[in-house]
């Protein structure tokens, strides 16, 4: 049941989107860049890497565009529920893995615990957006959500956010847990896609 989307096309793609986006968080996964828009708090530092994670979960949710509905729904056969399952889980672990892969080049001591943490919550979101839209517009509403987290962050640290920062704020290992089994159950659930998503996006 697995072996065949792995040896597909579409497999093959993903893999190499995943691959060629692991290469690109070595080289530039360890920029980063401040917003500073308070006249009060220090600026708010983000990480390249986390936007290598949303490109990667974007580009493989794009790849990976299930073709379950069309095979599948009519009969509702358990196959094509666990498949699109398996497929979401692999979507959010490739994504993730832009982190751990740029570990070894990061100077010793640094702490990535939290970048990891985020990189959970940002993948498993676009997934978990992904079956109600367009994959494309699932990356586009997750980066536009994570610049204007960074930015309340900056202005109101005090505010409590699914993700992490530099300075003033813990990971938040159980929301990313949490959207990372809600992601996989929808797409269990709609097969990876749901009608609307079908009707407007896939014809």
């Amino acid at each position: 049941m697995i072996r065949v989307p792995l040896l597909s096309r579409a497999g093959q793609w993903a893999l190499l989107s995943a691959v060629g986006m692991w290469v690109v968080a070595i080289g530039i996964g360890r920029a980063a860049f401040e917003v500073d828009l308070s006249p009060v708090f220090p600026p708010t530092k983000i990480v390249v890497v986390e936007v290598c994670v949303m490109v990667t979960a974007t580009l493989l949710a794009i790849v990976t565009r299930p073709r379950f509905w069309e095979w599948d729904r009519v009969a509702r056969r358990a196959r094509a529920r666990v498949l699109a399952g398996v497929v979401a889980v692999v979507v959010i672990g490739c994504a993730v893995l832009c982190v751990p892969v740029l570990v070894p080049w990061l100077p010793p001591g640094t702490a990535w615990g939290w970048v990891l943490a985020n990189a959970v919550v940002l993948g498993a979101f676009v997934v978990l957006l992904a079956p109600f839209v367009s994959a494309l517009f699932a990356g586009g509403i997750t980066l536009v959500l994570w610049f204007c987290a960074a930015i309340v962050a900056n202005l109101a640290p005090a505010v409590w956010l699914p993700l992490a920062y530099y300075r003033g704020h813990d990971p938040s290992w159980g929301v990313a847990i949490g959207l990372a089994v809600c992601a996989v159950a929808v797409h269990v659930r709609t097969y990876g896609m749901t009608a609307w998503a079908h009707r407007q996006f896939e014809r």
